[in-house]
């Protein structure tokens, strides 16, 4: 029975429930020129689907939807009363993770709280003595390992040896010895979309993250085998595992028919890595007749022409690239495995074939000086894709600088005021230059639909952000950023 505040009290011997929680968006999110608007947590759809194929009831609950986060979750565990509450969250989410946690157990301490994803499976020990309120963590690849641990559990044996789980012992972390990944991934269900309010997850326009709505992030694979030195991988690892083309293609059958979703944004880290037969994938899709759209990300040298071309033909409409850097110093120091040439094509062919192309850039990692990072800003004027992203550089748990560093790394780094002040001005002196507006007015003649929804949005965000600034330092009593000239 609820106590006197409401809060349910009594304890479970079963589990009744599983409830899958998405934390709210960090604070260093928030404060991006581009704001992602809110995608589908893909990863607690795929865990929700195995959970369900394996006789486990779930819900999950999206806390990224609510202005209050709080009551959401007090209301989302007064009404499905959870034996168990699992989180996930990437390392800009854990603060906002901890404190789910801390609500849960204020409302029932009986309920066990579990924490998954990226940063708990970077930082086992970090995340367990900062979370006190967490019970303990599942480390890597979450289906088969959460569902030990709730079989376990549910049946009062031993959890705490768990392949792939980390728990608290008195003052002491154990990490146990991690799980072996799965073999197969075409052995998973589909994600379970029927989940989740679909209508309520827009992506924003200036983000190039969809065509039309519904849209649904999917996956071919997981894991990716390059050692760029800023990565983390705690979840996949240094591998990398592939989904047959033919399981994916069933999987954007079942979306279109189930959910009548036909715009798709692949979260893979490279779909266009050779090991996955990408053209294949193309020409089914294509033979099938399947009217999509979609998007993905690519490594700048695994592209040609071809390729385009025939992704083009199948409904590809953007792509990301990783180009990071302009310089040949930037590039080693960082262990891209890539060439400024390689991105110069890549950038150029990806335009040529009508593909929106987008480059992501890196600014000041440990070793940059800050010539290199106007070199950088000078190499996305000249090589000068559709969209940009610059982003200060920030030390991820797990990465090999993080490692190697000790988490000092930073200190090694430039400043984090100087790297924020050379992103606010790469953005000024790439997207308001007359070259740029030219280009892209350009677009606007070939696609005017789509280019009205991506050129209002982007305006809209660029200007909220240079607004906020411009409030932030009168009120600090601090000049006004000016415009950047590489």
């Amino acid at each position: 029975m609820p106590n006197e505040d409401g809060l349910i009290k009594k304890k479970r011997d079963a589990v009744s429930t599983v409830l899958l929680v998405q934390p709210a968006q960090g604070e260093s999110v928030k404060k991006r020129i581009f704001q992602p608007g809110v995608e589908i947590p893909l990863n607690l759809a795929c865990l929700a689907a195995h959970l369900d194929r394996e006789g486990v009831p779930s819900q999950i609950l999206d806390l990224r939807l609510w202005n209050d986060t709080r009551a959401a979750l007090q209301d989302a565990v007064r009404k499905h009363r959870p034996s168990i509450v699992g989180i996930s969250a990437y390392s800009s989410e854990i603060g906002n993770a901890m404190e789910v946690a801390r609500t849960v157990k204020k409302i029932d301490q009986g309920i066990l709280t579990v924490l998954g994803g990226h940063h708990a499976s970077a930082e086992p020990v970090q995340s367990l003595k900062e979370g006190t309120s967490i019970d303990c963590l599942v480390l890597g690849e979450g289906e088969v390992t959460f569902t030990d641990l709730i079989r376990n559990w549910e049946r009062g044996d031993d959890i705490s040896h768990l392949n792939g789980t980390a728990f608290r012992e008195g003052d002491r972390v154990r990490v146990n010895p991690p799980r072996e990944p799965m073999s197969s991934l075409n052995d998973l269900p589909f994600p379970a979309r029927e989940k989740l309010e679909l209508n309520r997850y827009v992506p924003n326009p200036g983000t190039g993250n969809f065509m039309s709505l519904p849209s649904t992030g999917i996956m071919a694979s997981r894991g990716c085998p390059y050692k760029c030195r800023y990565c983390s991988k705690g979840v996949w690892g240094d591998s990398v595992r592939f989904r047959t083309v033919e399981n994916v293609i069933e999987e954007i059958e079942h979306c279109i028919g189930s959910y009548g979703i036909r715009d798709f944004r692949f979260f893979d880290d490279n779909l266009t890595l050779p090991q996955w037969d990408l053209k294949r994938f193309c020409r089914l899709l294509l033979e099938r007749g399947l009217k999509i759209n979609w998007n993905c990300y690519s490594r700048v040298n695994n592209v040609n022409m071809e390729t385009l071309r025939l992704m083009k033909e199948a409904g590809c409409y953007h792509i990301k690239y990783g180009i990071e850097f302009g310089t040949k110093k930037a590039l080693q120091l960082s262990s891209k495995g890539t060439t400024l040439d390689q991105a110069r094509r890549a950038v150029s062919l990806t335009k040529q074939v009508g593909i929106e192309c987008k480059g992501n850039f890196i600014l000041g990692i440990p070793g940059e000086e800050l010539a290199d990072c106007e070199k950088t800003i000078a190499f996305a004027l000249e090589v000068s894709p559709d969209l940009v992203s610059f982003y200060p550089f920030d030390l991820a748990p797990g990465s090999w600088f993080y490692r190697e560093g000790n988490g000092d790394a930073n200190s090694k780094a430039l400043p984090r005021e100087v790297t924020e002040r050379l992103a606010s001005q790469a953005y000024r002196a790439f997207y308001f230059r007359p070259l740029y507006i030219i280009q892209r007015a350009k677009r606007i003649l070939r696609y005017p639909g789509r280019e009205f929804k991506v050129v209002s949005d982007g305006l809209r965000m660029i200007l909220g952000f240079y607004l906020k600034q411009m409030i932030t330092s009168q009120r600090k009593g601090a000049p006004v950023i000016s415009r950047h000239r590489p």
